[in-house]
């Protein structure tokens, strides 16, 4: 054991240098150059490597994984930078370029000092505000800001994995640790200027908090949860909808140990989830879906008819009866089905939909014993309300484009919580809690 810890160090440098080595002449292609969007990217990139080698590498020193996990984590950013050149390539950048130019012209407001008023609303407009914030402060640079955002996104994924090793010790950490952060749609869709980096790195923050929450109160772990749960709200409300909702189940079956304070914990936990929810609610426009039964079902349905008419809509089944609740599920896990593929990226996901079949197959003990162990564990019962929440409410998209683009940021990082729930057997068996029995 003590030579492997000596040895951790070296390796350490050793991997580090390797990928010094390509990075180092991309940015001499960078600051080589008359151009000063590029060289702003260049100094961009340059600055986040110093600081991404600073901060993974202090977090991976305090991982068991160590090395392996500092390695995983930088060929996952330089991968994130490639996914942006193949989305750039697959013009799977459109909504990247509606942000910059919308930044470019509020950037231009703010040098002339007007505040863009009209953009401090929720969803897209607040996007292009931060970009235009961004464009202000740096100067313009599309490869810039794309690098920024893929190193929110790498930042998001860390948070998942800190929100798994703290809830689940005994859990499969190197194969979640592969997953999140290597898994092709997360790496696609959180590469470059969009929603979506953003939102993985919040909701990270807030599924780190709630792990925190719940093995001990901690100041810190309310700050991550506030944090990230004010970000996300800012961004996509509804996450926020169900993130609460599943906070609040999963506090009220299996409410978090304390001491004697326990009960002063709890109420007051009930009392800023309720004023949050509700806030939430009248402010988000998305009060539909928490109203009666009927109400939702309707919209459910509505919905279902815009999804169609894209170019990716396909026949949804009726949510409203039993068989289609049921269809649902494989639904939002794993199609597009290779025959309903007609375009290049969608065969690509759902290539990478059968592999994700494969792999809950088989890992399936793992998967049923996270299913059957719910009710025994507060923050896995949480990620399996959250699981089901967003399944029942994305199954109103009848568009494979929008479910493939919303299940890599806010789905995939839960679910792969089940798949690596156990660890793998090391000659004693596990019990259903994944813990080895002695």
């Amino acid at each position: 054991m003590s030579t492997i810890a000596r040895l951790r160090p070296h390796s350490q440098v050793l991997w580090t240098l390797l990928l010094l080595v390509p990075l180092a002449g991309v940015m001499g292609v960078f600051l080589g150059t008359d151009d000063m969007e590029v060289v702003r990217a260049g100094v961009i990139l340059s600055v986040l490597t110093v600081v991404s080698l600073l901060l993974f590498w202090r977090v991976s020193r305090a991982d068991p994984q160590g090395s392996q996990l500092l390695t995983v984590i930088l060929v996952s950013f330089a991968f994130k930078v490639l996914m942006a050149w193949f989305r750039h390539a697959g013009g799977l950048l459109a909504d990247a370029y509606a942000y910059d130019a919308g930044g470019k012209g509020h950037a231009l407001m703010l040098a002339r000092g007007e505040w863009p008023t009209h953009l401090v609303t929720l969803g897209t407009s607040f996007v292009k505000l931060l970009v235009a914030l961004f464009y202000y402060a740096a100067g313009v640079s599309f490869g810039g800001i794309s690098i920024l955002w893929a190193w929110f996104g790498t930042i998001g994924m860390l948070f998942f994995h800190l929100a798994f090793t703290t809830a689940f010790p005994q859990g499969h950490r190197r194969l979640y640790t592969l997953m999140i952060f290597l898994y092709p749609s997360l790496l696609l869709w959180t590469s470059s200027l969009g929603k979506d980096a953003l939102v993985i790195m919040l909701l990270g923050m807030a599924a780190y908090g709630v792990a925190r929450l719940q093995h001990r109160f901690s100041i810190v772990g309310l700050w991550w949860l506030v944090l990230g749960l004010v970000g996300v709200f800012w961004i996509r409300p509804h996450i926020v909808v169900l993130f609460l909702l599943a906070l609040g189940i999963s506090s009220l079956i299996l409410p978090i140990r304390a001491s004697f304070m326990t009960p002063i914990v709890r109420l007051a936990g009930w009392v800023v989830i309720a004023l949050t929810f509700q806030f939430v609610v009248a402010t988000s426009g998305y009060a539909v879906f928490l109203e009666e039964p009927e109400v939702v079902l309707e919209s459910i349905g509505e919905r279902q008819w815009r999804s169609l008419r894209g170019g990716s809509g396909f026949e949804q089944v009726d949510i409203r009866s039993a068989a289609g609740l049921a269809m649902a599920v494989p639904t939002i896990l794993f199609r597009p089905f290779p025959w309903e593929a007609h375009r290049v990226t969608a065969l690509i996901a759902s290539l990478e939909g059968l592999g994700l079949l494969a792999l809950m197959l088989y890992r399936r003990r793992s998967v049923a014993a996270a299913m059957s162990g719910m009710f025994r564990n507060s923050y896995l019962l949480f990620v399996s309300v959250y699981i089901l929440l967003f399944i029942f409410l994305f199954s109103a998209f009848g568009n494979f484009g929008i479910i493939a683009r919303q299940r890599a940021s806010m789905f995939f990082p839960f679910l792969f919580m089940w798949v690596a729930y156990l660890a793998p057997r090391q000659g004693d068996s596990t019990d259903a809690g994944g813990e080895q029995k002695k």
